[in-house]
């Protein structure tokens, strides 16, 4: 079968940050998983730079059976314009094949999808695609949990280091830095987080060996300098955290890399190891400097951990960078005085003040709807608070991109990116 994977291009307005571009894993691991049953993978990535395939003849060309659409709630519109595109071609006979979607939309709003869409995969999709392919599935397909995810081919390396993705980290002089996803699924309770509906709260990760092997094979095949651990609980294992820095450290590997992690997971012992075994960037969420406010959400970590970590990385050469939120459901003026004096005191090399938005499915979500907390929800459930555009001018410089999608201030942005638009060419 002839298989096109594709992703759904970046809005021009979201409350959220799409600069981001690296290698989008999920779709690799499914493009090698594809591959070894034997299908022919196409592969379009809208997200890094849109295309409008289903306008030209591609899928006639290539003889597509099959175009499966990563869906991301803040790129859904893209998704839904894909998907219409695609049945209008089959409605005029154009194209006869099947439109499958997956990704974290399919888990926290599915009822926003067709019902021409023929499959809806929700959850892993490796074992779901080919039983998708097979026909041993409903349209609903619920990815079954990969335990062992070291049984996993490698992602396709090869689809995606001759296109144009972000291959560096602001905490690390070289390049090129490849990121990797090692683990699923998150085992705590941030109620503003949509993660556990998507992955559920089951932890499974690779081995460390897994990890080690994959490394030596990039630094040989693509001659890498760094890692960058994408992923929300890579240093959750202890265990499998610290037999990773041994095998560095054993075998003279040398890689620089990053992570993202929590300071609750991190004794002062285990940071001397990572560093010893080429860790020179952590990114942490901290979320408030409200000891209320980090109960109301459910983050459960400490200010003393907070304080150490952050400190024992200036002290030792590992860059930090911290992500704050502001505008929480409740949230006092003076407590968002307390998160700014602590985003101050503990001096991350890297800070990031985050305007809160309620994501569906999140408990928070559900608490701010009961309590009409919010100003205004858009066409993908977002949930903005009612000083969401104050706080936009406070902490954005007023981005017009970021601000509740009203009419008025689409059309501010479109003056303003022709206005950037005009500079750039002058």
């Amino acid at each position: 079968m002839n298989v096109l994977l594709t992703t759904s291009a970046a809005p021009d307005f979201s409350p959220f940050s799409t600069k981001e571009k690296r290698f989008p894993l999920g779709l690799g691991f499914l493009i090698s998983v594809l591959k070894e049953a034997g299908h022919n993978v196409y592969f379009l990535d809208n997200y890094l730079n849109p295309t409008n395939f289903y306008e030209t003849d591609y899928l006639i060309e290539n003889k597509i059976d099959m175009v499966g659409i990563y869906a991301s709630t803040i790129c859904y519109r893209d998704t839904l314009k894909m998907f219409h595109a695609l049945e209008k071609m089959r409605r005029k006979g154009k194209w006869k094949g099947k439109i499958v979607v997956g990704g974290p939309h399919t888990s926290v709003a599915p009822d926003t999808i067709p019902d021409f869409v023929d499959y809806i995969v929700q959850g892993e999709g490796e074992k779901a695609v080919l039983d998708v392919i097979d026909g041993k599935t409903e349209r609903f397909a619920r990815g079954e949990r990969i335990e062992d995810l070291d049984s996993l081919p490698m992602p396709a390396w090869d689809y995606f280091v001759k296109l144009p993705y972000c291959d560096s980290v602001e905490w690390i002089k070289d390049r090129p830095i490849f990121n990797m996803n090692t683990s699923r699924g998150c085992p705590f309770s941030c109620n503003f987080c949509s993660v556990g509906s998507i992955w559920g709260k089951t932890y499974t990760f690779m081995s460390s060996r897994r990890i080690y092997n994959d490394i030596v094979y990039l630094k040989k095949k693509y001659n890498i300098k760094g890692i960058y651990f994408r992923e929300d609980n890579f240093t959750l294992s202890k265990k499998r955290l610290t037999d990773f820095c041994e095998l560095l450290l054993k075998n003279n590997v040398n890689i620089k890399w990053a992570c993202e992690t929590r300071v609750d997971a991190l004794e002062n012992n285990v940071i001397k190891l990572m560093h010893r075994a080429g860790c020179r960037a952590l990114y942490i969420g901290i979320e408030s400097g409200s000891e209320r406010l980090l109960s109301f959400i459910k983050k459960n970590i400490s200010f003393e951990d907070v304080k150490r970590v952050f400190k024992k990385c200036r002290e030792i050469g590992i860059k930090t960078a911290a992500s704050f939120m502001v505008g929480i459901p409740t949230e006092t003026l003076e407590e968002r005085t307390q998160t700014l004096a602590l985003s101050e005191e503990i001096k991350a090399d890297t800070t990031w003040i985050n305007i809160f938005v309620g994501i569906p499915r999140s408990e928070l979500y559900e608490y701010i709807i009961e309590n009409s907390l919010f100003q205004y929800r858009d066409k993908n459930g977002l949930l903005y608070l009612k000083d969401h555009n104050q706080l936009v001018d406070q902490f954005y410089a007023g981005k017009a991109s970021a601000k509740i999608p009203t009419l008025n201030n689409k059309i501010k942005y479109l003056f303003y990116d022709f206005g950037q638009r005009f500079k750039g060419n002058v």
